[in-house]
């Protein structure tokens, strides 16, 4: 998205208000649909999210300038925030693994990623919008025929601040950590570019990452415990950013991937362990989860935005690094009291 609103003549404090809106839309999106599944059930959710983020995807193609871009975006963020609560808490409900299901998950991203990569390699990044239109197709027909048993409503306040409460030293370790990274990821196929890769690489380089989460979640996260695991994946995660500022090409990237991948794989599998363990409202506490995630993906390109016209692409990622070991700080005092 960054390199195809370059493309387009957009700056980059403007990529940054564009991912920063993205990011609101998904997160009022989580809130709103992760309450009301568990309240309604799941299938609906499931099913008309799919088909509404099929057209919203589509649409992505005809912008061409900031305030089109602005409000693809932005319905893009909404619609594709409406079903992934209800996935989770229907996988959990069924007594499925969620390390499995969230492996696979990743191996979406990286075939994702790598296909995105050939695509606007030859063809245009305007055909990866089409195509990732058309992926929504099949996922809402093998939605449509998914057998979901009777739902128990679940009453949830508008405003859950007894569940925020309660989980607390996750959500707030999380929002913490990927601020930092989303100040990264808003700039980070530019990065990656005058570091030598072109739009190929820079697909390739973010699949290592994601394929790193398919084998890690599928094979090993499952046996750590979910408190070691949040916490390894934060230290981790400061570790990683900070490597990133050490390399000279895009060569001396590829490792760091894969040690991306780990450190996510433990905290996302592990923060989905945590509040599924714990909590009786699943979609809620999963939609919460993903609206932490998204409030971070507000906060960090905004504060990106201003920290790069200072001091360039790797201050954001020392700040980055320190904002994860302050978020592993976090989870320990905070889970501890």
């Amino acid at each position: 998205m960054s390199i195809f609103a370059r493309g387009l003549g957009i700056s980059d404090p403007e990529i940054g208000f564009i991912v920063a809106a993205y990011s609101l839309a998904l997160f009022l999106s989580s809130l709103i649909f992760g309450r009301a599944s568990d309240r309604y059930g799941r299938k609906l959710f499931l099913v008309v999210g799919l088909v509404l983020s099929s057209f919203a995807f589509f649409l992505q193609i005809f912008a061409r300038n900031f305030l089109g871009l602005l409000l693809t975006r932005v319905l893009a963020g909404f619609c594709v925030g409406i079903f992934p609560a209800s996935l989770i808490a229907h996988v959990h409900e069924n007594k499925k693994d969620l390390s499995k299901f969230s492996s696979f998950g990743s191996m979406g991203w990286t075939l994702g990623l790598l296909m995105a990569g050939l695509i606007a390699f030859y063809l245009s990044i305007e055909s990866v919008f089409a195509f990732s239109s058309l992926l929504f197709i099949p996922a809402f027909l093998v939605a449509s025929k998914m057998r979901v048993g009777e739902h128990h409503s679940v009453n949830v306040p508008v405003l859950p601040v007894k569940i925020i409460k309660k989980n607390l030293p996750l959500y707030l370790s999380v929002l913490v950590r990927h601020s930092g990274a989303n100040m990264i990821w808003t700039f980070w196929p530019l990065f990656l570019q005058t570091l030598g890769a072109d739009l190929f690489w820079v697909a390739v380089i973010q699949a290592i990452n994601g394929a790193t989460q398919f084998v890690f979640m599928y094979t090993l996260s499952p046996r750590i415990g979910y408190a070691s695991s949040v916490a390894g994946g934060l230290i981790m995660a400061g570790v990683t950013f900070f490597s990133f500022t050490l390399a000279a090409n895009f060569w001396q990237i590829l490792p760091a991937q894969v040690l991306l991948g780990v450190s996510w794989s433990l905290l996302y599998v592990g923060g989905l362990r945590y509040l599924m363990d714990r909590n009786v409202e699943k979609a809620t506490v999963s939609g919460l989860f993903d609206s932490a995630l998204s409030l971070s993906s507000i906060i960090g390109p905004l504060i990106g935005a201003f920290v790069i016209s200072f001091g360039g692409y790797t201050t954001t990622m020392y700040l980055a690094s320190v904002l994860a070991f302050m978020g592993f700080l976090l989870f320990r005092f905070l889970k501890r009291e």
